[in-house]
């Protein structure tokens, strides 16, 4: 499933496939599930209620070098002409990746919704 997504004011198709976690996995050493669900646990505290100093805390402690890697393996799918990770990333200027990351999130969560329940 593709998405285009906006990032530092430039449109960026994003992937994902059956074959995203595997290209993961290969690329990163790490298990795109477990890193994944810990992202969104994380995300999940950070309610908008939420004091100032916790939202820091929070957002401090986690090791967003997983949301840019997915990223990266997201776009690099629909744009098989990107190979490099940090090159890629240089041609933004910041951007906060929270927001980006909120754009993709119903990408790589809507296949767990769909998944038979074993009752």
């Amino acid at each position: 499933m593709d998405k285009t997504i906006r990032i530092a004011d430039k449109d960026v198709t994003v992937r994902k496939t059956f074959g995203t976690e595997l290209r993961y996995k290969r690329q990163f050493g790490r298990e795109f599930q477990t890193d994944l669900r810990m992202i969104l646990a994380m995300r999940s505290e950070l309610t908008p209620d939420l004091a100032k100093e916790k939202k820091a805390q929070i957002v401090m402690g986690i090791e967003t070098e997983w949301m840019y890697d997915i990223l990266f393996i997201m776009a690099q799918q629909a744009d098989p002409t990107i190979t490099d990770e940090l090159e890629w990333l240089d041609k933004f200027d910041s951007f906060n990746i929270w927001l980006v990351f909120d754009q993709i999130v119903p990408l790589l969560v809507a296949e767990s919704k769909a998944a038979p329940k074993n009752d």
